[in-house]
């Protein structure tokens, strides 16, 4: 049997059914009347049966409909008003949810209409069914608009799992054809077995789709609606969704729907919100949520590069922004939840800030002078507050990330300029090099106490991570060797009790310390040599940086020089190490 027989059978049941309802409708309001008037008060949609559905579905009536009727089971479930009036005054009062059910059958011959038929009235009839299962955790928490709302009532989960599976897979293959023209790519089996899943066009996810090619098709203005609903509807389950799996599938399978959001900017930057709401959430850090936040990354790195100019400058702000509100909870207490997702976090924002050097720059040097300002303000009051700004983690972390950023650029350009807009733009991205150079300088030389000489050596890091990308000379040698004059270096340390050795500092790990005890501030022996070790280290990397350069010798001679001296301070290297 043809294509076009089997979709004017399917018509022609589908007519059947509507008609068939007409006729019960109209016998009800005969035999009851009270009711039919109730129902046209208040249910007036329900005597609209079969007369377009979600707005739009009345003009797709000579069009193809490759929808076989549903089974006796839906038909029945479809016809709310048949229901006897046997209740109670008090209940007449009680919203009712009289929107017909979706069962496996109808479900069923929605998809061969929509996927095999490729009927626009089939796929609208998905689309509609799709909102309603987005939308029932409002009809599970009593929420009136929900029990009234045009569309399908979900009873199983089954139905629930499989609508979810082929909307969420086919519906971007038949938009694609009805809007683009662009013919689906379908395995054997998925033309045979009417369960096997929808297959996908192999198709590129990261290529923008003009919006004007959209606009241009004959069915735009018949499709456009239910495009939008689509989406909307995906967004609304992203935004109530709990579940990580749930919530793992939806942003994997919206992949191929990013590119259609070109038409509609608003609800981009909706999606955008959403999405880094989902990749900077701080309340989950559990494994399985961590599939969810590398997806919203993948999906927002996506919109950044498939939505029109000057999008991706949005995305930039909003990776930032969220890394520096979650950075507050970087510290030392939460080392094992927080520290390694903000590291994740972070090296996303990395990839992000390598896709358009240009637009980087910009967002670059601004967040950069917002840094420089903090220390200028903490340089010129010496208050508790100003300095309290800047010597925390989340100014460190935020030092840290653009530090990354801008060793990325400094690498693509001595590479020629690998993506992110051409080696050119990202020299310009190099060229904040220096100004990021001197507000670590001088963050590290604000406070210039023992208790802060874990912070310098962060400062350290960050100056030889800039050196080695950009191959230029920075001097944090300097901040190591006028570490070594701090008196507590030269004094014999205390000894701790065994009750206090956590408190002291036994098991001090540097890397997650932002400064020392007030206390006991390097006057254990156990900070002392932690110190010491992490100090040489810095000054071997900080030569083994320096190895080829013609300037090695004057730059090593001045190390050498001031470790002897600091060796005879502490008696011969017997208290330092």
């Amino acid at each position: 049997m043809s294509a076009a027989d089997m979709s004017s059978d399917d018509d022609e049941d589908v007519e059947a059914a509507e008609r068939r309802m007409k006729r019960e409708m109209a016998e009800m309001s005969k035999k009851d009347p009270d009711f039919h008037k109730y129902l046209q008060e208040n249910e007036g949609n329900l005597l609209q049966y079969g007369e377009g559905e979600g707005g739009g579905d009345s003009g797709d009536d000579g069009e193809d409909a490759n929808m076989d009727a549903a089974d006796d089971d839906d038909e029945a479930a479809a016809a709310p008003g048949k229901k006897s009036r046997g209740r109670d005054d008090d209940d007449d009062d009680e919203p009712r949810d009289n929107r017909p059910i979706l069962g496996v059958s109808l479900l069923r011959a929605m998809e061969r209409s929509a996927f095999r038929g490729h009927s626009a009235k089939g796929l609208k009839k998905v689309v509609s069914a799709y909102r309603s299962a987005c939308h029932l955790s409002e009809e599970a928490s009593g929420d009136d608009a929900g029990a009234t709302r045009a569309g399908y009532r979900i009873d199983d989960s089954a139905v629930f799992d499989r609508l979810m599976l082929v909307a969420l897979r086919g519906c971007h293959v038949e938009f694609r054809r009805h809007l683009l023209g662009e013919e689906t790519k379908k395995g054997g089996k998925g033309d045979k077995d009417d369960d096997a899943d929808v297959t996908a066009p192999e198709i590129d996810e990261n290529k923008p789709v003009n919006p004007k090619l959209l606009q241009r098709s004959g069915k735009w203005d018949e499709l456009r609606t239910y495009l939008q609903l689509f989406l909307r509807s995906s967004l609304h389950l992203l935004s109530e969704a709990k579940e990580p799996a749930l919530l793992s599938f939806v942003l994997k399978s919206l992949s191929p729907y990013v590119p259609l959001l070109t038409p509609f900017p608003k609800l981009a930057k909706s999606f955008l919100q959403t999405l880094s709401k989902l990749w900077s959430a701080p309340l989950d850090t559990s494994e399985e949520y961590q599939v969810v936040r590398l997806r919203s990354f993948l999906r927002v790195r996506q919109l950044a590069v498939t939505q029109p100019f000057p999008f991706v400058e949005d995305c930039l702000k909003s990776s930032y922004l969220c890394y520096a509100r979650r950075a507050k909870f970087g510290t030392a207490a939460s080392v094992h939840s927080a520290l390694p997702t903000l590291t994740f976090m972070g090296n996303c924002v990395v990839e992000l800030y390598s896709l358009d050097y240009a637009s980087s720059y910009r967002h670059a040097f601004v967040y950069i002078r917002q840094l420089a300002l903090h220390l200028r303000t903490a340089l010129q009051r010496r208050t508790p507050e100003s300095l309290r700004v800047v010597y925390c983690w989340q100014y460190v972390h935020c030092l840290r990330l653009w530090a990354a950023v801008l060793s990325a650029a400094c690498a693509s350009a001595t590479r020629g300029g690998d993506g992110g807009g051409g080696g050119d733009e990202a020299k310009l991205m190099k060229s904040l090099v220096y100004p990021l150079t001197e507000v670590i300088l001088g963050t590290a030389r604000l406070v210039p106490t023992a208790r802060h000489l874990p912070l310098r050596l962060h400062c350290v890091r960050m100056l030889q991570q800039l050196a080695s990308s950009s191959e230029s000379f920075i001097p944090a040698a300097s901040l190591l060797l006028e570490a070594l004059d701090l008196r507590e270096f030269r004094t014999r340390p205390k000894k701790v009790r065994a009750g206090k050795s956590d408190a002291a500092g036994t098991a001090l790990r540097l890397p997650v310390v932002l400064k020392l005890p007030r206390d006991t501030a390097l006057r254990t022996s156990e900070q002392v040599d932690a110190c010491l070790a992490e100090m040489f280290v810095l000054l071997n990397r900080e030569a083994d940086l320096y190895r080829y350069s013609p300037a090695f010798p004057e730059l090593s001679v001045r190390i050498v020089q001031r470790l002897r001296h600091f060796s005879k301070e502490v008696q011969g290297g017997k208290d330092g190490g």
